[in-house]
């Protein structure tokens, strides 16, 4: 995996209102080291899982929601 210009992916939420202020697009990166007691998204943890993705993909997946997030919305990972 190029870490430069490639991502891995857990998951995408693309009409999140819980993970910031105003409608939000979530990515759920995966292959976290924290390993914090109480996570709530223990499935993230596995550094072998998920799906690479280029960051050019990424921004244009995203791009596609811009109308939802205009104003108080924005960009959670």
């Amino acid at each position: 995996m190029d870490v430069k210009n490639q991502m891995r992916i857990h998951s995408f939420e693309t009409l999140g209102a819980v993970d910031g202020p105003g409608i939000r697009f979530v990515i759920f990166a995966q292959g976290c080291h924290l390993k914090c007691k109480y996570c709530q998204n223990r499935d993230t943890w596995d550094v072998n899982c998920g799906t690479i993705y280029d960051i050019k993909d990424l921004v244009k997946r995203i791009e596609r929601y811009t109308a939802y997030m205009r104003g108080n919305g924005g960009i959670t990972i």
